[in-house]
């Protein structure tokens, strides 16, 4: 697929059948991962961790949950919403995706900030790598986000990871609801200046 066509059909899905991707589809998956640009070519400081245990995701959403109860702030977050969504009493930040990857990242002060740069590029990797396969897929932000501020149900050790590494960002996968389909591309969604 051309890179422009790819962009048209890539898109967040938040909504996932019950099948699981296939081992193939994630080894390409997590190929296209291990193909994104790192800062200072230090792959070493980066985990992926896939999740394809329900227990575990419900773990990790409990945060997530509890936050959702927090109408003022998840208003802020995601804007007007209809009262229904905003009343509903448990939240599943993964949407069912049957897998979903972290990234994690080494803890460091050489280059603060970098680590955020290298996991939203392996993410976008792993987001495009989908919508090539056909699959859906969207950035997970709001659990990790959530356990970082309701450190009583930081539930992150469930993840197992090495030492010293923390999760950063992570990307719900699966079968869409609804197949993926093209949409134009916008050029003025970010604003631009030029100095020239």
């Amino acid at each position: 697929m051309d890179y422009f066509e790819l962009l048209r059909y890539r898109k967040s899905t938040r909504k996932f059948t019950d099948a699981q991707i296939s081992p193939s589809n994630l080894t390409t998956i997590l190929t296209a991962a291990n193909s994104a640009p790192v800062g200072s070519n230090l792959y070493r400081d980066i985990h992926l961790t896939v999740v394809q245990n329900r227990d575990v995701l419900d773990k990790l959403s409990e945060a997530a949950a509890k936050r959702w109860e927090d109408k003022a702030k998840v208003k802020k977050i995601v804007g007007d919403m209809p009262a229904a969504e905003l009343s509903q009493k448990s939240y599943d930040p993964f949407y069912g995706a049957p897998t979903v990857i972290f990234v994690s990242h080494r803890r460091q002060d050489i280059q603060p900030g970098i680590e955020f740069s290298n996991a939203a590029c392996i993410t976008y990797s792993m987001h495009l790598a989908a919508a090539e396969l056909g699959l859906g897929s969207v950035f997970m932000w709001f659990a990790l986000e959530s356990m970082r501020e309701i450190p009583e149900l930081d539930n992150t050790s469930v993840l197992k990871l090495p030492d010293g590494f923390e999760p950063l960002l992570g990307i719900a996968v699966g079968h869409p609801a609804q197949a993926l389909s093209a949409r134009a591309l916008k050029t003025d969604r970010i604003t631009v200046n030029y100095l020239r």
